[in-house]
């Protein structure tokens, strides 16, 4: 099984109280002589903090939070019997015990009112531990959840949280874990998948996403960029490596994809048409395409834009270079590269042979990455015009790396919000080189915004050694759900 560590939001998950909760709103509406509203109306008001939701039904002088709480948590109990698991709940629950899965509930409930209920349904003896409220604010549990991550000293990867609202989400993001929510709890799937939320129906389907151990890879480059393997061996490694999907995001270029979905044919792997532009901005910004047509006219007269800017600022690149007293020129660069592309990879792996750096990280932190003194700047295509050509090209756009435009979390939201104007469907939510801090940060943010999530290993082969391909440093491993996402994001863009 995928993951050891399950952590599962309480009420609209594992227990079924959604027309418990619309009847006590109702019984408020009663006391005030106002109509009911609809479980329609429920999914469209709920939101979080949950005084927001009352915002939708009362007048701003009715909103005593503290009288709406304890009033409901009062109604709660007389329809307690109304409650119940949600189907297969119980099932699940107890095949994890005998799994040796650790379960912890995570409530927004009062701790004495969940373990009450929990007993009641006979699930307590599958729960490690369970955290809730101590009153009926309704407080955040995000805290809560982090002080018992971290008391459990547990790996992120090894972790997933299962849930129903976007608070659930949330607070997956803040611990930087996975994150599932269902669709017939209290937001309903509309909501949720605005949000980027990967959303099941039903307790089958969380079952069968712990035990799928599938893993897939959106990052990764062939000879046809600067990476050293062939499309062909490219997609031959990715399938001996154990990924069940993959795309080829070659630098600028598409010239790999045919190769490369020809060798996967006949292969049990899933191949995804990719491209990375890397665009013009005052930052390192690097915009993914997947799924893309690499036959569509605007896609290939954009590429067709780069290639002819790519010479000349490799060329300055190499000239800069030689004015700091290294010989290296582009000719020799291209010699590296065994073909028609010259990147920057090529000529780090250059100064790297010639015993002037000695690793191509070195070469980049020193003399040709950002604001280092050998840098050429792009000035062909704006950030916004890369993400407007993969999305005409009807493939979904991600903003590559946030960590290397070195943006603190203010700028990133600036700069996808100005993106997602342009048509940008989301952010690299995985990568190797995001500490758990990033981790935290960028789903957060990408959830704010309502981005989806991609991600991958950034794969070069030689050209990049200590990153191996779906794992990226090892410890990379994005799971196949996070495809099945995608998939479902792109039928509903048509």
């Amino acid at each position: 099984m995928r993951y050891h560590h399950i952590f599962w939001d309480f009420n609209g998950t594992i227990i079924d109280d959604v027309n418990n909760a619309l009847g006590c709103v109702n019984d408020l509406l009663d006391r005030k002589c106002r109509p009911h509203i609809t479980l329609k109306d429920y999914y469209n008001y709920v939101e979080t903090p949950i005084i927001g939701f009352y915002r939708h039904i009362l007048p701003p002088e009715e909103l005593n939070f503290e009288e709406i709480s304890r009033d409901y948590h009062t109604d709660y109990a007389k329809r307690i019997d109304e409650t119940h698991l949600a189907d297969g709940a119980y099932e699940l629950m107890h095949k994890l015990k005998a799994e040796g899965i650790h379960q912890y509930i995570v409530t927004a409930n009062i701790i004495d009112e969940a373990k009450a209920l929990i007993e009641k349904f006979g699930i307590d003896d599958c729960v490690d531990v369970i955290i809730g409220a101590e009153n009926t604010l309704a407080e955040s549990k995000t805290k809560r959840a982090i002080k018992l991550f971290d008391s459990l000293n547990i790996d992120r990867n090894d972790a997933i949280f299962i849930g129903d609202t976007l608070h659930d989400l949330e607070t997956a993001n803040a611990l930087g874990i996975d994150c599932v929510l269902v669709s017939y709890g209290h937001q309903g799937r509309r909501l949720l998948e605005e949000k980027g939320a990967f959303v099941v129906d039903s307790m089958n389907e969380i079952d069968a996403i712990l035990q799928d151990n599938r893993f897939v890879d959106f990052h990764t480059h062939s000879t046809c960029s600067d990476g050293t393997l062939t499309p062909t061996q490219l997609v031959h490694h990715a399938y001996s490596s154990g990924l069940s999907a993959f795309a080829l995001t070659d630098h600028d270029s598409v010239d790999g994809i045919k190769e490369a979905s020809a060798a996967a044919e006949g292969l049990n792997i899933e191949f995804i048409p990719g491209i990375e532009f890397s665009a013009a901005d005052q930052t390192e910004t690097h915009i993914i395409g997947l799924f893309i047509d690499p036959e569509n006219e605007t896609l290939l007269k954009t590429i067709q834009k780069l290639k002819d800017s790519r010479k000349r600022r490799m060329e300055d690149v190499c000239a800069k270079l030689r004015g700091l007293g290294f010989e290296i020129t582009h000719d020799e660069a291209l010699g590296v590269a065994g073909g028609s592309f010259v990147g920057r990879a090529h000529i780090a792996k250059l100064m790297v042979d010639k015993g002037y750096c000695e690793t191509v990280k070195e070469c980049f932190d020193k003399y040709i990455g950002l604001g280092k003194p050998a840098y050429s700047a792009k000035n062909e295509l704006t950030a916004e015009e890369a993400v407007r050509a993969i999305r005409a090209s009807g493939g979904l756009a991600f903003l590559a790396h946030l960590n290397q435009t070195k943006y603190d979390i203010n700028q990133l939201e600036k700069l996808l919000l100005k993106l997602q104007e342009a048509g940008l469907n989301g952010i690299e939510g995985y990568y190797p080189e995001y500490t758990p801090e990033h981790i935290s940060q960028y789903r957060a943010l990408a959830e704010r915004l309502g981005l989806a999530l991609s991600g991958g290993s950034d794969y070069h082969a030689d050209m990049k050694p200590h990153i191996k391909i779906g794992v990226g440093s090892g410890t990379l491993k994005i799971p196949y759900f996070i495809y099945e996402n995608l998939k479902s994001l792109k039928n509903r863009m048509k």
